[in-house]
């Protein structure tokens, strides 16, 4: 049985109570939403509205529409309408009927729409949330001045997307005014990306969750508004929101792999059951988001099985967004992207072992040098004594460089940012860290974080998944910004002491 696309879209601009100020765009947002969206040459979306609905008509609706679904069924739901907080800091949506005294009764609180995803068979639902948090902040309500929309809403299975996580509009009295009255750019930049085929960001004719994201952001940011989107996403597959009305970009000749030895082919992509019918299947390159240099020739196939069967039982590379990490620190040290799809494991372990054993493996030091940053020195070591034993057979080809050579970059190819520090100076600092008290569970690392991302003046994003990978965000952000090592060594003897800070910071310096 073929699989569904079910879009449910909540648009609420009418209040009953005078607290609440009337929002004059989401329902126009929603009509245009809707088009685009049920366009069976854009989204194909089976869709339902909900406007201007009563806290017991859109809770209904919202615990109808995640019912009965299969597994690979796309859901996508669209919340436009006042955000508020409670004294106790959880987020509520309000309704037509809501009173903001009354929020338990007469809205629909964030935790019931967490319990109502988490519920949901579906393994791909999309959440879009286009929200005022203007009424968030009400008089006397306690707590920050950021809506803690990942901590309420994401979840293994789903994509949320948010205009915003903070304040865009401030009480004046009793009553909301708009700081920034273009509270629809938002709602506006998806219509119109979808409407144009402008979201399809990297051309291969399929606007995927992250395609849009990208689109919706730069829009806003060229508009010259404050509000800055963000997106949390933990899924199994490609989500792909719609077809793009713009042919497919045809990839050039140099983006094709050189003759060279026979090596394994990509896996062949099956076809997401959760596209419509008639859309492409998108191929292993379908997410670049810029040119990719050439992956030259492997290093025979026995170094391709060791480096695949080994990153395959890696801890840090079991779901999408791991994988997605580690690649990025590989393609910083080679030079050039690292595009994985996050669809399929095997898929993208293949692209990282491909990458790394390009140009006659030159790029293994670096792969044993990510391996070691993310696992730890003995699965580094692992992989090391694998990738020997494979050469050893043959016995015509050179064992990896002691030092990484110097990448070159091909013409046009994308540009990739070289890291702070090299990964072998990283890695123990990693090791250090990962044993401090302070950091062994996820809410001490969020709270490390927000302290070290104040101090470094930029925004650290940790998912709270494992340990070390937390620890390698956290180190890169600070390898990353002027000084920013010593920011966290200054925030490390906040929260492990001065002792301990000293240690690091010795340790930074190479010093014993």
């Amino acid at each position: 049985m073929a699989a569904d696309r079910h879009a449910l879209l909540v648009a609420t601009g009418h209040y009953d109570h005078p607290d609440l100020r009337l929002l004059r765009s989401p329902t126009r947002d929603a009509e245009g939403l809707a088009a685009v969206l049920q366009d069976p040459l854009i989204g194909d979306f089976e869709v339902g509205t909900v406007v201007d609905g009563r806290h017991d008509e859109v809770t209904q609706a919202i615990e109808v529409f995640f019912r009965d679904r299969r597994r690979d069924d796309l859901l996508l739901l669209h919340l436009s309408c006042h955000g508020v907080k409670n004294d106790s800091g959880e987020l509520h949506f309000a309704t037509a009927d809501t009173d903001p005294r009354l929020l338990a009764s007469t809205s629909v609180p964030a935790a019931f729409l967490h319990t109502q995803m988490s519920r949901c068979r579906a393994r791909s639902i999309v959440l879009l949330l286009d929200c005022c948090y203007s009424g968030a902040f009400l008089p006397g309500a306690k707590g920050d001045t950021t809506v803690h929309v990942r901590d309420e809403l994401a979840g293994h299975g789903r994509v949320v997307i948010t205009a915003t996580s903070r304040t865009e509009y401030a009480w004046e009295g009793r009553h909301v005014t708009a700081q920034q009255p273009e509270h629809s750019r938002f709602t506006g930049a998806v219509v119109e990306g979808l409407r144009t085929g402008e979201a399809d960001r990297d051309g291969d004719g399929l606007i995927g969750v992250h395609d849009l994201y990208d689109h919706v952001y730069e829009e806003l940011r060229a508009a010259g508004v404050a509000q800055r989107p963000q997106m949390w996403l933990e899924v199994e597959r490609q989500v792909v929101v719609a077809r793009s009305v713009r042919p497919p970009r045809q990839r050039t000749p140099e983006a094709v792999a050189p003759p060279g030895p026979v090596v394994p082919p990509d896996p062949v992509l099956q076809p997401d059951p959760g596209l419509p019918p008639g859309l492409p299947t998108p191929g292993p390159s379908s997410r670049a988001a810029a040119p990719r240099a050439a992956e030259g020739p492997v290093n025979g196939l026995a170094r391709l099985v060791a480096v695949t069967e080994t990153l395959s039982g890696l801890d840090s590379l079991q779901d999408p967004p791991g994988r997605a990490r580690f690649a990025t620190v590989l393609a910083e040290q080679l030079g050039r992207g690292v595009d994985v799809r996050g669809v399929r494991l095997r898929e993208d372990v293949l692209v990282i072992g491909r990458a790394a054993l390009a140009e006659d493996g030159q790029g293994l030091p670096h792969l044993l040098a990510a391996v070691e940053l993310f696992e730890g020195r003995s699965a580094a070591d692992a992989l090391r004594r694998l990738l020997e034993s494979a050469d050893s057979p043959a016995g015509a080809r050179e064992r990896p460089p002691a030092a990484p050579a110097t990448p070159t970059r091909p013409a046009g190819a994308a540009r990739v940012p070289a890291p702070a520090l090299p990964l072998d100076r990283l890695a123990p600092l990693a090791d250090v860290m990962g044993t401090w008290p302070g950091l062994q569970d996820a809410p001490g690392r969020t709270h490390f974080a927000s302290v070290l991302e104040h101090q470094l003046g930029r925004r650290i994003d940790l998912r709270g998944v494992r340990l070390r990978e937390d620890v390698v965000t956290l180190l890169r952000a600070a390898a990353g910004a002027p000084d920013g090592l010593r920011e966290l060594v200054r925030v490390a003897a906040v929260f492990e002491g001065a002792e301990t800070a000293t240690e690091f910071e010795q340790l930074i310096d190479g010093r014993p």
